[in-house]
């Protein structure tokens, strides 16, 4: 478990006798497809290259209204106006309160000749205003004015040119600095989802929870601004099933997979975590969604910056961001999530001695995100068990999980943990046992341990030691479990445990002859 002293020693010094880096590893990378916006010590200043916008219909820079000229490079009208509104509110936030607050930002998003319709009041951030005890009003204002200070550093912080991951750009790196500069304008900028619009306007109670997240990491780095870097990639692979699958497939299920029903993901370091991700990078963060990917990004808001970034992620994508720091804890899930002050179980990954040589701290955010099935239960799980979605199922995971060893001496991390759990299977009906044979196999292709956290689920996680104990007991390759996937039964009536069952059936009526198999 990558969770205890003991292991995470273990995991470090495995990072350190084998120089083991997360991708991007910048000794070894194209920099015109890899982009470090950063500085990195011991690294010469990187050369940008310039891209052109010719024969793409997608957004390639990414838009700055921080800047005096524009992406295209024609005069930002509003910078000026921008600039003294926001310098303006530094001077006269401790006499004016909330009211400059409001008009400030305001005036900023009502300046944006793009929005067809004026924003007249937040009625997010006054129902946040109106809930604050008036003692702690003084102190909220101060966090606000964080906000505005390091937006104002932004044009010194960031380049004038910023391209977004997409076509042949495979990756971008920020210093945490940069990261708070891009956060901070997200305040400031009408498009939902690439602002903060959208919960600053919404009077639900986790929109009002979701506030005092961003401003208690505004807070965090002006007490003292962190020193690292954070790497943003796109990970892609059109030819898993004709490569890797097809390599690997009469290779055993892999025995290195372990089973918790008290760990939580977010609660482990030197490792990768999965992120259950919506195809659109963030989810609903920017509006009321509060579920494993939201809470993630929460958390770490450095991450947030992939919404920035990314397009939607295609069948065979998948994203990495290593180096995001943790700033908060949380209590509740979805509706009843609540902001909590970093505890120390959250804050594992957070240790300075795990920053690689570029900065980044030792710990992968893995987003894979899962087909959404609709209609009754035993409907779609007869949808989850057709051969073309177990097959993009399979896929989107082994992308995901090999793409480390893919980018260095293939079997390097062999020792490092994918922390994973119930993926795909809350607000999209995925099937608990599918799913956990699904990223058995894809672990197994990638030859990484598994550690699988059933989120307290300690029934299902039994089943799960069950199956993975007789898988391992008949020696199964990982072929053999997919083919036998694809010849469970559809059924009428919904049974959670039909998968696992058929499974059990399959296995008692197998025998085996040498390499051959008779189901009787």
């Amino acid at each position: 478990m990558c969770t205890s002293s003991e292991e995470l020693s273990k995991l470090s010094e495995v990072f350190n006798s084998r120089n083991l880096k997360f991708q991007p590893d910048f000794r070894n990378v194209d920099p015109s497809k890899h982009y470090r916006y950063c500085s990195v010590l011991g690294m010469e200043e990187q050369e940008h290259f310039y891209r052109s916008q010719e024969n793409t219909e997608k957004e390639l820079v990414l838009s700055q209204k921080w800047r005096p000229l524009n992406e295209d490079g024609t005069p930002n009208l509003c910078y000026l106006s921008n600039k003294s509104r926001i310098e303006n509110f530094l001077k006269e936030y401790k006499r004016e309160g909330f009211d400059l607050l409001e008009s400030t930002i305001l005036d900023i998003l009502n300046d944006d000749s793009r929005i067809s319709e004026k924003f007249e009041t937040l009625p997010g951030l006054r129902k946040f205003w109106k809930l604050t005890p008036d003692e702690e009003k003084e102190n909220v204002l101060e966090k606000f004015a964080n906000v505005f200070r390091i937006s104002l550093r932004a044009e010194e912080l960031l380049p004038e040119r910023i391209y977004r991951i997409v076509d042949d750009v495979i990756s971008a790196t920020f210093s945490q600095e940069q990261c708070a500069a891009l956060l901070s304008w997200m305040f400031f900028y009408s498009k939902r989802n690439r602002s903060f619009i959208g919960i600053l306007t919404s009077i639900h109670p986790i929109s009002i929870e979701k506030i005092k997240f961003l401003l208690h990491y505004f807070d965090e780095i002006s007490k003292e601004m962190p020193q690292g870097n954070v790497s943003f990639m796109r990970i892609k692979n059109e030819n898993f099933m004709e490569m890797d699958f097809e390599k690997s497939k009469n290779q055993p299920i892999s025995k290195d997979v372990s089973i918790f029903d008290d760990l939580l993901i977010e609660q482990t370091a030197l490792c990768s975590q999965v992120d259950f991700a919506n195809k659109h990078i963030g989810g609903g963060v920017l509006r009321l969604g509060g579920v494993q990917e939201e809470i993630r990004f929460l958390m770490c808001p450095e991450m947030i910056v992939s919404m920035l970034l990314f397009d939607r992620m295609e069948p065979d994508e998948a994203i990495s961001i290593v180096g995001a720091q943790v700033f908060s804890s949380y209590s509740g899930y979805s509706g009843k999530l609540k902001w909590k002050i970093l505890e120390p179980l959250d804050a594992l990954s957070n240790n300075l001695l795990y920053r690689d040589e570029f900065g980044r701290l030792q710990t992968e955010a893995l987003a894979i995100n899962a087909i959404k099935f609709f209609g009754r239960q035993s409907k779609n799980l007869g949808q989850q068990l057709e051969e073309n979605n177990i097959k993009k199922e399979l896929i989107k995971c082994g992308v995901a999980f090999c793409a480390q060893n893919r980018g260095s001496d293939y079997g390097s991390f062999d020792k490092i943990p994918i922390v994973s759990g119930w993926w795909g299977c809350g607000a999209y009906n995925g099937n608990k046992p599918l799913k956990f044979l699904i990223q058995l196999m894809a672990a197994s292709i990638a030859g990484r341990p598994l550690q699988f956290c059933t989120f307290g689920d300690t029934v299902m996680g039994n089943k799960c030691r069950q199956m993975k104990r007789r898988l391992e007991m008949d020696n199964f390759t990982i072929g053999q479990l997919y083919k036998l996937l694809l010849e469970i039964p559809k059924m009428e009536i919904y049974d959670e445990m039909h998968v696992f069952d058929s499974l059990e059936e399959i296995c008692a009526r197998t025998v085996k002859i040498g390499e051959f198999e008779i189901i009787f």
